[in-house]
């Protein structure tokens, strides 16, 4: 949702609160673990200042007013915690470190702190009704950054899936400690990757079209439990992946992304626990991102922004996906020649108005607001 808050704005988590359920919309996805706050900027010295003291395990960090407000909201039926352990490495706090061979500290500090939130969510939100999703962000980011650490792949393969695996029996436990609560918690496990792969480029680890390499979905994910899969979806959506010709008709993108769904449904059918299954039977596959940079797509002479959005949440409904994320809801600061404007509001918390498709609506969040309901 962006790291910094617009101006006017007491707080960026607030701000995207308060924007999405104004939209209609059901269901918030926001990070709790110690690199930012969403007052200060990423990693600032000053995060979390002025919170309860000591503020920095996820259990804690959720119980700071303007995080808990998300789960208190009664607009908001599903939230998406992407979490987080933390350990100070003697800088300060930080995300436990996932590149490193994982031993008994990394597994009793993960155990431990998402077994402290799970009971936090229960204890405060058991009777809320509310469905709760803890995920990670993106494995295959974490592993192309592990490879290029130490250029191991099968520790870091062995490290993901011991990380992942703490998780969901951390979870598990839990929730079967609490049997009558109607908050439903679930573990996702996201990937991005479906037909690329990590390979060494030279003196760096890349994805890539060309066979070979290492993924999320081949290498991790049947090593894994969790109740459904959360597919960042831009591989999919943004452009296709052998040519990442971006200037292709809209309509495609409808194509790509249920065949893509069926891949990932089918790598992951002895991955997804039985308390999944009952929930979902085989529709397990929700789009915990789907973006497309206003700078990139917007001026395309095949459509810009809005046919894309349209397209890809068309596919998701149709196929079944029980959860769709759109990413962000605040534009982030630019950072160099990445693509810049996924925002569904910019910097200084306006729409920015854009090329109508075929719902006639001219900005992301109207396009939003339409798409609520069955």
């Amino acid at each position: 949702m962006g790291r910094r808050r617009p101006a006017g704005e007491t707080d960026l988590l607030t701000a995207a609160r308060e924007r999405t359920t104004a939209l209609g919309l059901g269901l918030l996805r926001f990070y709790v673990g110690p690199r930012f706050d969403y007052v200060h900027p990423y990693l600032s010295p000053r995060r979390f200042e002025g919170d309860e003291a000591g503020a920095r395990t996820p259990a804690e960090i959720l119980q700071i007013p303007r995080y808990a407000a998300a789960l208190d909201d009664p607009a908001l039926r599903t939230v998406i915690l992407t979490v987080y352990a933390s350990m100070d490495y003697g800088a300060g706090p930080d995300d436990l470190n996932l590149l490193r061979p994982w031993g008994d500290e990394e597994q009793a500090v993960e155990t431990t702190q998402i077994e402290a939130l799970c009971e936090l969510l229960y204890t405060r939100w058991g009777d809320s009704g509310k469905t709760v999703i803890l995920a990670n962000h993106e494995a295959d980011e974490k592993l192309m950054e592990s490879l290029d650490y130490d250029d191991d792949p099968q520790q870091a393969i062995a490290t993901l899936v011991a990380w992942t695996n703490a998780r969901h029996e951390a979870i598990a436990r839990v929730r079967e400690r609490h049997p009558d609560a109607t908050l439903r918690l679930l573990h996702a496990f996201e990937i991005a990757a479906v037909h690329l792969h990590i390979r060494k480029d030279q003196f760096r680890y890349r994805k890539s079209a060309r066979p070979g390499g290492y993924n999320a979905l081949e290498d991790i994910l049947p090593k894994i439990q969790c109740d459904l899969v959360s597919y960042s979806s831009y591989e999919s959506v943004n452009s296709p992946y052998r040519t990442q010709a971006v200037d292709t008709p809209p309509q495609e993108i409808e194509t790509r992304l249920a065949q893509d769904l069926d891949h990932i449904r089918d790598r992951a059918q002895s991955s997804v626990s039985a308390f999944g299954r009952a929930l979902f039977r085989d529709r397990f596959v929700m789009i915990g991102e789907l973006g497309l940079a206003r700078d990139r797509f917007e001026a395309l002479q095949t459509g810009g922004v809005i046919p894309r959005l349209e397209a890809a949440v068309s596919a998701a409904r149709k196929w079944g996906c029980p959860y769709i994320t759109v990413w962000q809801a605040f534009d982030a600061p630019r950072k160099g020649g990445e693509p810049w404007g996924y925002g569904a509001f910019d910097r200084a918390g306006e729409q920015p108005v854009l090329q109508p498709g075929a719902w006639m609506c001219n900005s992301i969040a109207d396009c939003l607001s339409r798409q609520v309901g069955p």
